[in-house]
């Protein structure tokens, strides 16, 4: 019997439609703990940018699941709600190489969550496979076949965001406090061309990869990108390109006892569930 389940105190989950979100839901309500779906739609309704909203989402909370808001913001405000409903742990999704995009949202967030709830376990996983499958990367390949970005032969541990989800469930259900942060990857790094040599071989499609200049990138997505996000993403493409994330961590195992899934693994169950 885990801490949550014996005072039945309920967990929020922050951005409960979202990619892990929701994972981590389902998986929390599928072991009998209590869970407070949050999100701008949700019954439980949360928004970061109405204060409003936080307060009674927290009363009798245990613990939250937090996706961190795309816009950098003053996480004080929030974080103070938190101490004052009493929840003292926070499982945060923040990155691998805090502070690399720029952007300082992650490096801020553990610095503000350390400070407020000493409990808080930051999860910094690399790359989502999911992207691949149904993000960013995957748009760009259903729409032309080609994935253009300025990476050049850096490689990438692309991790399964499902396993990133049971790590933050299974940190949520524990009796004692997690580890202050965990690394998580996938169990292999890839260049950006053999990504995407293994999702047309496993979706039956010819697709390439082309290695851009970072103009070049930064033009074909000003129409559609925040100039934020633009920026941010270029520098992580930046830390790829010079090699900086080309490294395994052993997060996954570490809490599971499991080695992470493959992208090949992640591109074959999905594109089987797209069938």
């Amino acid at each position: 019997m885990t801490l949550h389940e014996e005072e039945g105190a309920p967990v929020v989950v922050l951005g409960a439609t979202g990619t892990t979100g929701s994972q981590v839901a389902d998986l929390l309500e599928a072991a009998d703990v209590r869970v407070r779906r949050a999100s701008r739609r949700s019954p439980w309704r949360f928004d970061w940018d109405d204060a409003s909203t936080w307060p009674s989402l927290f009363d009798g909370a245990g613990a939250v699941y937090v996706v961190l808001p795309e816009d950098p913001m003053d996480l004080t405000p929030f974080t103070r709600v938190l101490a004052d409903a009493g929840v003292e742990r926070a499982v945060v999704l923040t990155a691998r190489n805090p502070g690399v995009s720029g952007d300082g949202i992650a490096s801020g967030a553990e610095e503000v969550f350390g400070a407020a709830a000493p409990a808080s376990t930051f999860l910094r996983p690399s790359w989502f496979a999911q992207g691949f499958t149904t993000g960013l990367f995957a748009a760009q390949l259903d729409a032309t076949g080609e994935l253009r970005l300025p990476v050049g032969d850096g490689r990438e541990p692309f991790i399964d965001a499902r396993d990133i989800s049971r790590v933050a469930a299974t940190l949520l259900r524990s009796q004692t406090p997690g580890p202050s942060h965990v690394e998580l990857s996938g169990p292999q790094s890839l260049s950006f061309a053999e990504a995407v040599e293994i999702v047309g071989r496993r979706t039956g499609r010819a697709l390439t990869f082309a290695d851009i200049g970072v103009d070049e990138w930064r033009g074909s997505v000003a129409p559609y990108l925040k100039p934020r996000m633009v920026d941010a993403l270029a520098n992580l493409f930046d830390a790829i390109r010079a090699g900086r994330d080309d490294h395994l961590s052993d997060g996954v195992h570490d809490v599971l006892g499991e080695q992470p899934h493959s992208l090949e693994a992640v591109v074959a169950r999905e594109s089987a569930v797209a069938r």
